[in-house]
């Protein structure tokens, strides 16, 4: 089975970002996992190629959260690739297909009364940069270990704490694990990612302890991309 850690930068909102989307490939399948913001298949496109891969040959999106900077690219994509399915956990299917609101806005509304105008008016463009997010529909809902028939197997490990229905995925064979944002690594440590922002800090850092119970040689953060030093050290 082979790995990509797709490494994706670019501007936004006035700042430099890099995001780490993953292509697992075996002979059969090719699955994408998350997809970026909105309007940014053109890169995922151009990051696939310099790993002499064509998304043309993508059968499977897996989308870790509903996040934005994860399911931005996601409507886009289906309508570009319709023969793609689209998994997430049962949780997520709901925010994914906009049957819920995202858990981003619900926290920001909830903050508004306490702002000032000048924070409202940035916090407003954001909120409705969250409702621009088209949804889309999820084929296959994920269920906690099971065991997706790609190579020698891909086990799915629900990692909640970061949003309620966050998952992650183990690939045995190669020793891997793809952490999504149940972790993500800056100023070379690995943290839970905003944890006043968490749907439960509590879970996310059991999330994290979880991990220990696997063998992993490497660990791909979408926030800091693939770490092939022993992970466990840089723990913060």
């Amino acid at each position: 089975m082979k790995i990509n850690v797709l490494d994706i930068s670019f501007e936004y909102n006035g700042t430099s970002q890099t995001i780490n989307p993953v292509i697992i490939q075996d002979n059969e399948t090719m699955i994408l996992v998350d997809t970026g913001y909105p309007d940014q298949i053109g890169l995922l496109e151009e990051s696939a190629k310099q790993n002499d891969i064509s998304l043309d040959k993508l059968t499977h999106i897996i989308i870790t959260h509903h996040d934005y900077d994860h399911v931005g690219s996601l409507a886009a994509l289906k309508r570009r690739f319709p023969h793609v399915k689209i998994l997430a956990s049962q949780i997520e299917k709901e925010y994914i297909e906009k049957q819920r609101k995202p858990l981003r806005l619900e926290q920001a509304e909830k903050i508004y009364p306490s702002m000032s105008e000048v924070d409202k008016e940035q916090a407003l463009i954001f909120h409705k940069t969250l409702e621009s997010v088209e949804g889309a529909e999820v084929n296959e809902v994920l269920e906690n270990h099971q065991i997706l028939p790609v190579g020698n197997g891909i086990e799915v490990v629900f990692t909640p704490g970061h949003t309620a229905g966050h998952i992650s995925l183990y690939i045995k064979e190669n020793k891997t694990f793809i952490a999504g944002d149940a972790l993500v690594l800056i100023d070379d440590k690995l943290v839970i990612p905003y944890p006043h922002f968490a749907y439960d800090a509590d879970k996310a850092k059991e999330s994290v302890k979880h991990l220990f119970s696997y063998e992993i040689e490497e660990l791909i953060c979408y926030h800091g991309g693939l770490i092939k030093s022993n992970w466990k050290d840089l723990l913060s």
